[in-house]
């Protein structure tokens, strides 16, 4: 296949998918965003392959790239094999399990199938970076314009604030794009708590949307099966609650929807603890944790990094570092810890989370301007909380954590926006 005739297949399928994207009635309600944050997404994927092309930004891509092509041309040159190799991970040789990389955990391990999942792109791209990005960033933008659309839908008067925080927030341009398994993770996040919500709310799912949530489950619980295990639990309680406080009154105070959830929480860790006893929470986890930790470090020493001295794999020791591990996740590296362009891009931002911090924690004093706490913002806190204590404790390396904590951080900054302070301000800038 000719590289034009490859530019021009696709370039007819990417644009179906955004003309189709841009007709659902969900897009109407963020038009003014849409068209913005899409160009901004494409824009971000092509600078990508630019830099990729000059041996920049290589790392995990180029590993994800390489791999990829690999397995695509084995899949031509042994079809029933690749085959094989893509629904069972069977592997005809150590030969081909040597030359591919993520292959000695192959049936566990995320790095793996996303591999296979870019090789089965590729014979739609003919293994073209830039066009694999462009994929991967439309995915992203999907599923986050489809949150926010959501959230606008619930909660208009923060439509603005849903916008920055899950589409222009410069973590999420950054990281939501790139042939990485983090915009797969997004995309597939973003568009299930979306789907959640809108069922909670009993807002109108269209029918195509049943189908394609086996898809978005599925690729949310590989790429990142704990963020789906904290998550998914929580949306669902979630939705349980918002459709029987329709029916029962007893449940529409918050106190009592926070009892239900702590019910429903507790049974499910003695479920958990009595089918698996000390594997999981008490050991396999902190175990997990600490390796993670310990296996970073040494990438770490020399820059500036979330230093946890005296960390150990138990249970007890995450809990007492975890404060640390927590704050450093989400406001670190501070301006001045390095001077380097990435670093000091990533302090600017915390920069900017720390001032929504201090407003926010100041409108939280003043009786006029606190906001209503809902059952929703306690759901985002709690997922907030728990992934930024993780991706702290497990991750050192701050360039590592700036790409980890796309998990969290749109929802925090989703969170910081909502007081009065910093609607005053998003007034002012007059965006729409």
């Amino acid at each position: 296949m000719s590289i034009l005739l490859v530019y021009l297949l696709n370039a007819l399928i990417l644009s179906g998918l955004v003309y189709w994207m841009y007709r659902q009635n969900w897009a109407r309600t963020i038009q003014p965003y849409f068209t913005p944050a899409l160009g901004l997404k494409v824009l971000a994927a092509v600078a990508l392959a630019i830099l990729f092309a000059n041996g920049l930004m290589l790392g995990d891509r180029s590993t994800y790239h390489l791999g990829s092509m690999r397995l695509w041309q084995y899949a031509q040159e042994q079809p029933m094999a690749y085959l094989r190799l893509l629904l069972f991970n069977q592997f005809a040789s150590e030969e081909i399990k040597a030359s591919l990389p993520f292959t000695d955990w192959a049936d566990v391990l995320n790095s793996f199938f996303f591999i296979k999942l870019i090789s089965i792109l590729n014979f739609i791209t003919a293994g073209n970076y830039l066009i694999n990005n462009l994929y991967l960033a439309i995915y992203s933008f999907w599923g986050s314009a489809y949150l926010v659309a959501v959230l606008a839908r619930q909660y208009p008067k923060y439509k603005l604030a849903a916008a920055i925080a899950f589409l222009f927030f410069p973590t999420v341009l950054v990281w939501s794009v790139g042939l990485l398994k983090d915009p797969l993770m997004y995309g597939s996040m973003c568009w299930l708590t979306g789907a959640a919500l809108a069922l909670a709310h009993r807002q109108k799912l269209a029918a195509g949307s049943y189908l394609l949530l086996p898809l978005h489950l599925y690729f949310f619980v590989k790429i990142r099966m704990f963020y789906a295990a904290l998550l998914l639990p929580l949306l669902l309680v979630y939705l349980l609650l918002q459709r029987l406080k329709a029916n029962y009154t007893v449940l529409r105070p918050l106190r009592a929807q926070l009892l239900f959830y702590g019910v429903v929480a507790a049974a499910a860790i003695g479920v958990v603890a009595f089918i698996f006893r000390d594997k999981l929470l008490v050991n396999y986890l902190p175990l997990y944790i600490h390796k993670s930790y310990v296996e970073m470090l040494p990438r770490a020493l020399g820059k500036p990094h979330v230093a946890l001295e005296g960390l150990q794999p138990t249970l007890p020791s995450l809990l007492l570092h975890y404060p640390k591990a927590m704050l450093s996740s989400i406001y670190r590296p501070f301006i001045g810890e390095s001077w380097k362009p990435l670093y000091l891009a990533s302090a600017l931002e915390n920069l900017l989370l720390l001032f929504l911090t201090v407003l926010s924690m100041a409108s939280a004093f003043r009786k006029k301007a606190s906001i209503k706490i809902e059952l929703l913002h306690v759901v985002f806190l709690v997922f907030i909380l728990v992934m930024a204590g993780v991706t702290g404790l497990s991750t050192p390396n701050f360039g590592t954590l700036s790409r980890y904590r796309i998990v969290y951080l749109p929802f925090l900054v989703y969170l910081l926006l909502q007081n009065v302070y910093a609607q005053r301000l998003l007034q002012r800038l007059r965006l729409p």
